[in-house]
Formats: C-alpha cells, structure tokens, sequence
C-alpha cells in the first residue's frame, strides 16, 4: 500500500466554493468532483478539506491518484509549498465564497526521477 506519508510529496492547489442550499451550506471543489456540507460556511469549507484530504489518501491507497489528478487537469507542484494560501492565485467564481486548499500528495514516478 502505498499513501501520501510513503512517498516523495508534492502538493496541489484547489479551491472550495460555497453554495447555500436550503437551511445548509455546501462547500464544493469543482476540480475534484467532491462536496461537503454544514449548518456554517466555515463548517462546510472545514468538512471538504477534510473530505479531499481522504479522497487524495484513498486515491493514492488504489494507486489511480497520478491518472485522477492528470484527468482533473491539476498539476502537481515540487519544492515547498506557499506558506499562506491567500498569497496563491486562483479563479475563484464570481459571488462565491471560496477557500484556497493545498494539500500534499505523492510526487507522481517520472517527476521524481
């Protein structure tokens, strides 16, 4: 088994926007396909972060995380990760709260070589 710890890490950027649905806020990362949701904004943005933070493992865990990544379109990035996410620059949509997350993930096979 290989996860995200056993592995040279690189990181990604993604982002979280938040959508009000009904009496509940859910937080969504277009890139990734993933969603989350809460009675606060903050909650919500705090569970997808937790919730990509298990995609990312379990995807690595099957070994697809190189493939899923490459078809989502989101580069992994070497070398030290910005130290405060409101410095990155993003496209966040018009109107929406966002979060800006970077989280490690395996440098894929031939970037490490």
């Amino acid at each position: 088994m290989t996860t995200v710890q056993d592995t040279p890490n690189g990181y990604i950027i993604i982002v979280g926007a938040i959508e009000p649905e009904d009496h509940l806020f859910t937080a969504r990362c277009a890139e990734l396909c993933t969603s989350s949701c809460a009675e606060t904004v903050e909650e919500a943005l705090d569970n997808l972060d937790e919730a990509v933070a298990v995609l990312l493992e379990s995807l690595a865990d099957i070994g697809t995380l190189d493939k899923e990544l490459a078809e989502s379109g989101i580069p992994v990035h070497t070398g030290p990760p910005p130290t405060d996410a409101d410095a990155v620059t993003v496209a966040v949509p018009i109107g929406k709260i966002a979060r800006v997350y970077i989280h490690q993930v395996p440098v894929p096979a031939l970037a490490a070589v």
